[in-house]
């Protein structure tokens, strides 16, 4: 068993006000103190505050059954968590000399290496995920039965070979419109921001959390209370803690403090933005050294762990009643599925099934029901922690189909069922859904809207006999209007390309149904804990590439950013991107929104140049010179809309052939023996194409470009692939 060793804290407001006397005094004395309890007592499990072990590790050390107090490897982690990387070295973004904390004119945002003992690194693992420099995560936890607010902070350092003094800024304004000369995108002070300090004396035996405000000139402290009561902190004391890379006392920190009953509790639609500091000592108007990237503050728990994706898939499906027949193909995969191929994942993760038969007849004696070259059929499941979405995708496949004796004939005939769910909106989509060459009853029939239905002669297929086609049934759910947690997202769609219904066919009195390329998706997501005074919400994301070669892997997703649902900020610039099958230039992604009094609006884009997707022999596949998908979403005043405004798809080409720039929305075009890719893919959260529109609320999703692979292929590019280039999504709403 690990010893643990939990030193007593000494407080500080401000240091400047205590004589330096007394406060050597002190710290000689608290020194004693130290000393008397580790000679009497050799173990400790450490202090908690808000139910948050504060013993200088990561891991979980109470031996009680129940999940409370939590730690850094609680999981799933209940409070809503807020992460930060930094680099280390002469790349390292840093303070030049002179920056001070109060007055942001001195600042000088530059290149370099921060002292050792000042430089925040990457070096914290949780659970195994790559590390991180450090974390903010806050939560409300019932303190004698009222909800309370907690704020919980950890840090790692290069070195300790001094004290550490590390800043967390919250602020309430958009970093992006801020102008301080030679350090663009760093917190845009206003009135009511505020900071909290951590800050280590005597090698870490006397730990210092202090909390104070921007005023609109200069930050003034405000009171944290009493330590072990309203506030906690610790540092690492031994040399070597689980998920801590490096290995020296002193390098890791956390803090838990009572936000309710400090300094009061804040709003989720009021402090939008975070960042870290650090100083080269003790005092607000010392160097500021080290600095990370300013981060949107997350308020919201999310729990991938309790989200769900399922569907299935077939290319045929065939029912006579008169000789028993009832046969679905291809053959159920895995043995269990009843609609032929089928795919379930429920929590973190990806699964994925596919089959295919190819020459296929079923030929009863009165005559052939079914015949087609290729019948394939691929369903998968996803849930992404990343994007904290379910996501499940059914495609089926029908080549060279031949119903009934010539009834209906076509070359292709594809479905596609895709339903999303994230913590804040659902949706689904049939983009991708195609036909070739189809001809109903010597018909040609072009432009199939969906839910089509032909009747058929009575006299020679029955009364009541029909065609259908692009047959759509789908359904979205969510929360009711103004539950802040423990709801639902979902959303399912079942897609049926081709339906034939004969109730009583010529001469043999058949009565035949038959399903050709049936695909049918679920996807659901818990709704995570609100925020008590959150009026109205926003939810944005965007993404450069979203790649998914393996499905029984998640995806791999590039230039991802979004947005917390009380509003805020982020952005990422790529000079270039390669992954296995994309390439491209210059590519931006970025997500902003706000939530006001009056209405919630958000807004989301991705740009890139140059795209290349599926490469081969020196030629792409798909191209496109320069895209930019564009999300746009507001609410309020009992009226919402979102919009795809801003798209623009240009210089786009398939197989080498030129396709006319801009194409409408859901342009699908076909990829023999590979699959088929969409242009400027449009959809409506909660099924439909734009415009979208709603009461209360209403959201969009925009691709670019979405090639879906279900065909062996030439390529080498694995059955099931699925690429998506430049996707962007905007929701909102307002009671």
């Amino acid at each position: 068993m690990t010893t643990k060793v939990c030193f007593h804290k000494h407080w500080r407001v401000v240091a400047s006000t205590t004589p330096r006397l007394l406060l050597f005094i002190t710290a000689f004395l608290f020194l004693l103190l130290i000393g008397i309890r580790v000679a009497n007592r050799t173990t400790f499990a450490g202090n908690t505050v808000g139910s948050f072990e504060i013993d200088g590790n990561l891991a979980v050390d109470h031996l009680v059954p129940p999940s409370e107090p939590i730690d850094w490897d609680s999981s799933p982690f209940p409070a809503a968590l807020t992460t930060f990387t930094d680099a280390t070295g002469p790349t390292d973004d840093i303070f030049g000399q002179g920056s001070k904390e109060n007055d942001q004119s001195s600042w000088v945002c530059t290149t370099g290496s921060a002292p050792p003992k000042d430089d925040i690194v990457n070096e914290i693992s949780i659970n195994g995920a790559p590390p991180v420099a450090g974390e903010i995560a806050f939560r409300f936890f019932p303190m004698g039965g009222v909800p309370k607010q907690f704020l919980y902070a950890n840090w790692s350092r290069l070195s300790n070979n001094g004290d550490a003094h590390i800043d967390y800024e919250f602020n309430q304004a958009d970093p992006s419109t801020n102008h301080v000369p030679g350090c663009p995108q760093l917190p845009l002070r206003t009135a009511g921001d505020f900071l909290i300090a951590f800050d280590t004396q005597f090698g870490g035996a006397i730990i210092g959390v202090s909390a104070f405000t921007w005023n609109g000139t200069t930050f003034v402290p405000l009171s944290v209370g009493s330590k072990g009561i309203l506030w906690d902190a610790a540092v690492n004391t031994t040399p070597s803690i689980t998920g801590l890379t490096a290995t020296g006392i002193n390098l890791f920190g956390e803090l838990a403090l009572n936000v309710t009953d400090t300094i009061g509790e804040i709003p989720c639609n009021k402090i939008l933005f975070v960042a870290m500091k650090t100083r080269a000592s003790t005092s607000l108007s010392a160097e500021l050294k080290d600095r990370t990237r300013i981060k949107p503050v997350n308020f919201t728990v999310f729990n991938p762990a309790g989200a769900n994706a399922s569907g299935n898939a077939s290319a045929a499906q065939v029912q006579d009643k008169l000789l028993g027949i009832s046969q679905t193909l291809p053959a159920a995969t895995p043995a269990t599925c009843t609609q032929g191929v089928c795919s379930s994942q429920s929590g973190i993760g990806s699964t994925s099934n596919s089959n295919q038969v190819l020459n296929v007849a079923v030929l009863p004696p009165s005559g052939a029901v079914l015949k087609a070259n290729v019948l394939s059929a691929s369903s998968t499941s996803t849930v992404d922690p990343t994007t904290n979405s379910a996501t499940d995708t059914g495609v089926a496949e029908s080549a060279g189909v031949n119903l009934v004796g010539g009834l209906v004939t076509a070359d292709v005939v594809r479905a596609v069922a895709t339903a999303q769910a994230s913590a804040f909106n659902s949706s689904f989509s049939s983009a991708g859904s195609a036909f070739k060459n189809l001809v109903v009853n010597g018909a040609q029939v072009n432009n199939v809207n969906p839910n089509t239905t032909i009747d058929l002669p009575a006299a020679q297929f029955g009364t009541g006999s029909f065609v259908k086609l692009l047959e759509e049934i789908g359904s979205s759910s969510q929360p009711p209007s103004g539950q802040l947690s423990g709801g639902t997202y979902a959303a399912d769609l079942t897609v049926n390309m081709i339906r034939v219904h004969i109730t009583s066919l010529a001469l043999t009195g058949d009565a035949i149904d038959v399903v050709v390329s049936h695909a049918q998706a679920h996807a659901d997501f818990p709704q995570p804990a609100g925020c008590p005074s959150l009026a109205g919400t926003v939810s944005g994301n965007a993404t450069i590439v979203n790649e998914q070669t393996n499905p029984s892997q998640l995806p791999v997703v590039v230039g991802f950013v979004s947005i917390p649902p009380q509003g805020g900020h982020d952005h990422q610039d790529l000079d270039q991107l390669s992954t296995s099958l994309v390439s491209s230039g210059t590519s931006v992604s970025d997500s902003a929104g706000t939530v006001l009094t009056s209405n919630s609006s958000s807004s989301s884009f991705a740009k890139a140049q140059n795209v290349c997707v599926l490469p081969v022999n020196g030629s792409c596949t798909a191209f496109a010179s320069a895209i930019i998908s564009q999300a746009n979403s507001s609410s309020g005043s009992g009226i919402s809309s979102s919009d795809a405004k801003g798209t623009s798809l240009l210089g786009l080409s398939v197989g080498g052939m030129s396709v006319s720039d801009n194409p409408p929305p859901n342009t699908t075009i076909l990829l023999p023996g590979i699959g088929s890719v969409t242009f400027n893919e449009q959809t409506c959260d909660g099924g439909g194409a734009p415009p979208c529109a709603g009461t209360t609320g209403s959201g969009i999703r925009v691709r670019a470009i979405h090639v879906i692979v279900d065909d062996p292929n030439a390529l080498g590019v694995p059955q099931g692939a699925n690429v998506i280039v430049g996707e962007a999504h905007a929701d909102s709403s307002h009671p």
